[in-house]
């Protein structure tokens, strides 16, 4: 049975020869899950329907998970899908916007902040950033602008410990992992743009990813090539620099 979110498969409930519903996730879902260090006590931002949730308290990654969210039916299907899989009891399911509703003493390992807008996920790290500071790994998957949530990072000091891309179809997502260590960034404007630690593994995924982002860049530079406004001029000034940054990228790769 394939599970679906605003019209996106997030994975597969499928049944064992027990008849023990069991869960297999996408692969951006996976991607994400695959960061959080065993044992770890977990808070899923904005955990929608709480298929991280049920993963990693179903595989035993997660000791402990708080799954939150701003809106009441979001959280009303977590815990429908939390019942679904024999967990009601497993999970803390909390109402309220971003990192509000953690508290100090909850004692989190990990904050995975996914599925959102690179805007609205530095406006939640902004938002809660003296608690971020007490040692906490942050799983970021942003859906747009990663690199926003790249500088945001980098701009308050969090060192970015692994990057990852995942791909469905013709749609590649960035996992971004951080921590804050209070020191400044070593890493280069463009390649904060792009993704350090994508850039010095040479993530396999890496290449196909920026070729389809310079297409669609190369794309919007032709449309807007008759335009003569102020504003219009400094968008294409703007796309002629990223277009450059993003084949440089790729025929090192």
């Amino acid at each position: 049975m394939e599970i679906y979110y605003n019209g996106i498969c997030c994975g597969d409930a499928i049944m064992n020869d027990l008849g023990v519903v069991l869960m297999k996730l996408t692969p951006r879902l996976q991607a994400i899950v695959d960061k959080v260090p065993p044992g770890s006590k977990v808070a899923d931002i904005g955990t929608d329907h709480a298929y991280i949730p049920v993963y990693l308290l179903m595989n035993h990654l997660s000791s402990s998970v708080i799954a939150t969210d701003s809106r009441q039916g979001p959280l009303q299907a977590a815990e429908e899908t939390l019942q679904l899989f024999s967990l009601s009891q497993a999970a803390e399911l909390r109402l309220g916007d971003g990192l509000n509703v953690l508290k100090e003493e909850d004692n989190i390992d990990v904050i995975i902040i996914a599925g959102m807008g690179g805007d609205t996920i530095c406006s939640i790290l902004e938002a809660g950033l003296a608690l971020l500071k007490k040692n906490i790994l942050l799983v970021l998957q942003p859906m747009t602008c990663s690199d926003w949530v790249r500088t945001w990072l980098a701009d308050n000091k969090f060192s970015i410990v692994r990057e990852d891309v995942a791909q469905e179809e013709d749609r590649y997502y960035e996992v971004i992992v951080a921590r804050w260590s209070g020191k400044p960034s070593l890493a280069g404007e463009k390649y904060l743009t792009i993704g350090p630690d994508l850039v010095a593994c040479r993530h396999p995924l890496l290449k196909p990813m920026l070729q389809q982002r310079l297409e669609r860049k190369e794309a919007a530079l032709a449309g807007a090539g008759g335009a003569n406004s102020s504003a219009a001029k400094n968008r294409i000034l703007e796309l002629e620099k990223e277009i450059l940054l993003l084949r440089e990228v790729i025929a090192w790769l």
